[in-house]
C-alpha cells in the first residue's frame, strides 16, 4: 500500500518521493522520446544502414578476393610443383643419359684398348720366357763350365776326398768372380 499511497501522491503534484516523476513529465517525456525515435527512423537509421550495407559489401567483396587469391595461389602452387616435378624429371633423364654415355665411352675405350693391353700382355710373357730361357742357357752354360773345370781338375790330380770338395769350392770362387 505504501507504494500505491506514493503514486496517488505523486499523481497529486506533490512530490514527496523523488525517485517516481510526476505524471505529466512522464506523458511529455514520453512524446518527446517517441519524436525523437520517430526522426531518428527516418533521418538517422537509412544512413546507418547504408553504411552498414556499404561495410559488409567491402567486407564481403574483401573476402570474395581473398578467396580469388588463394584460389590463383593454390593453382600456382600447383603449377610450380608441376614444373617442379617436370624439371626434376628432365635433370634426372639428362644425368641418366650422361651416364649412359659416359658407360658407353669407358666401355668403346676399353674395347679400343683391349687388344693393346692382350698385346703387351703377350709381349711381357714372351719377354719373361725369354729372359728365362737366357737364365736357364747361362746357368747350363755356368753348371757344363764348372763340371767341365772340376772334372779337368779332378783328372788333373787324383787327391783325396776332402782335397778334391776343396778344389771344387776353389774353382767355383774363381769362376763365380
Amino acid at each position: 500500500m505504501n507504494a500505491l499511497s506514493g503514486l496517488l501522491a505523486a499523481s497529486e503534484g506533490e512530490s514527496s518521493n523523488p525517485i517516481i516523476p510526476a505524471w505529466f513529465e512522464v506523458i511529455w517525456g514520453s512524446i518527446a522520446f517517441f519524436i525523437l525515435l520517430f526522426v531518428m527512423w527516418k533521418l538517422a537509421l537509412p544512413p546507418i544502414r547504408r553504411a552498414m550495407e556499404a561495410r559488409t559489401e567491402r567486407i564481403q567483396g574483401d573476402l570474395d578476393d581473398a578467396a580469388t587469391a588463394k584460389t590463383e595461389a593454390e593453382e600456382l602452387r600447383a603449377s610450380y610443383d608441376a614444373r617442379l616435378a617436370e624439371a626434376n624429371a628432365e635433370a634426372a633423364r639428362i644425368i641418366e643419359e650422361a651416364r649412359a654415355q659416359a658407360e658407353e665411352v669407358r666401355q668403346e675405350r676399353l674395347a679400343a684398348i683391349e687388344p693393346e693391353i692382350a698385346e703387351r700382355r703377350a709381349q711381357a710373357e714372351a719377354d719373361i720366357e725369354a729372359a728365362r730361357e737366357r737364365a736357364m742357357a747361362e746357368v747350363r752354360a755356368d753348371i757344363t763350365s764348372i763340371a767341365v773345370g772340376a772334372a779337368e781338375q779332378v783328372v788333373m790330380a787324383s787327391i783325396d776326398e776332402a782335397a778334391h770338395a776343396q778344389l771344387i769350392e776353389d774353382y767355383i770362387e774363381r769362376v763365380g768372380n
